[in-house]
């Protein structure tokens, strides 16, 4: 990575040129170039089970639709993920969520988080850790079999 000192085509330098990216750095609106990164997407099994477990935790909150939604469970035994199924009884009403709510208020992340992001960190972690996921704080969705 080099520290760009001005004048270098511009005052505010910004950008890709070539191979190089050029961005502004720190609150001293320090210029840096460095090499393009390019990023990786492996697209592994653990990716894409976390990727569908995270846009359906999302749809479950959005639309309190639980019945029927599929969710990936990893399981240690077995070191691969279980796709289990929420019962088809299930809602997610407005009280599990106010209850989420509450939930962030007294969590202790050092920032605050909302109700929706609590529901999902829980349960992502719950199921990367082999078990159900959470209605509410409290209480386990009923998986059917």
């Amino acid at each position: 990575m080099a520290i760009v000192t001005l004048p270098l085509l511009s005052q505010v330098v910004r950008g890709k040129l070539g191979d190089v990216v050029f961005f502004r750095r720190g609150d001293f609106g320090i210029n840096v170039a460095r090499i393009r990164v390019k990023p990786q997407n492996p697209n592994t099994a653990n990716q894409q089970a976390v990727r569908h477990n995270l846009g359906t935790l999302s749809d479950i909150w959005q639309s309190g639709e639980a019945a029927g939604k599929t969710l990936y469970k990893y399981d240690s035994a077995t070191s691969s993920w279980v796709a289990i199924t929420i019962d088809s009884t299930e809602t997610f009403t407005d009280t599990e969520k106010n209850a989420w709510k509450n939930y962030s208020t007294t969590s202790n992340k050092g920032y605050q988080l909302t109700g929706r992001l609590a529901f999902i960190s829980v349960n992502l972690t719950r199921l990367k850790a082999g078990q159900n996921p959470l209605k509410d704080p409290l209480t386990e969705f009923t998986i059917s079999t």
